[in-house]
């Protein structure tokens, strides 16, 4: 395993987890797009079964996402270790290709879209209004599928370019 198959996934995820942190001037209400964008790359590198990204730092992404903006701790680190166990789970699936894995990236957005819905309902004990975190998810889709995505691409591949061809002998 190369130092680039290792810096690639946590790299990614760190500077996407910096990135949600910062306001970049969004309204309040539309910013929860913002902190879907470490969830994609912790989906994509998840998938990726030649990548290293242990659980342990997705749960120090959701804490420092926490931490940097002030929320309850431990909401973004569980959100993201469901994003995590999602992509696990689903790795069986994922082996159908590109359109089979944008299918699961969907579905693991919508649902973890739908749990940081109900846990944010549940910490103030009242019923959230469901709209910013549904723009949320649709905005993040949109961004992930045409600016997200194919920066992982591009790191994917470049990490891709360091590896060896390894023959070796059948037993």
């Amino acid at each position: 395993m190369t130092w680039r198959r290792l810096v690639a996934p946590i790299g990614s995820v760190a500077v996407l987890t910096l990135i949600a942190a910062l306001p970049l001037g969004i309204p309040a209400g539309d910013r929860f797009f913002l902190p879907l964008l470490p969830a994609v790359a912790i989906h994509y590198w998840t998938l990726r079964h030649d990548a290293w990204l242990p659980e342990w730092v997705v749960f120090l992404a959701g804490l420092t996402l926490d931490v940097l903006t002030n929320g309850p701790l431990g909401y973004w680190a569980l959100i993201y270790l469901l994003v995590h166990l999602a992509a696990t789970v689903s790795t069986r699936y994922a082996l159908g290709g590109t359109f089979s894995r944008l299918i699961l990236l969907g579905l693991a957005i919508l649902s973890v879209t739908v749990v940081a819905w109900a846990v944010a309902s549940l910490y103030f004990f009242e019923f959230l209004d469901w709209r910013p975190y549904a723009t949320g998810a649709l905005l993040a889709s949109i961004a992930s599928l045409f600016v997200l995505l194919p920066i992982l691409r591009f790191l994917d591949n470049a990490a891709a370019r360091d590896r060896n061809v390894r023959l070796e002998r059948g037993s």
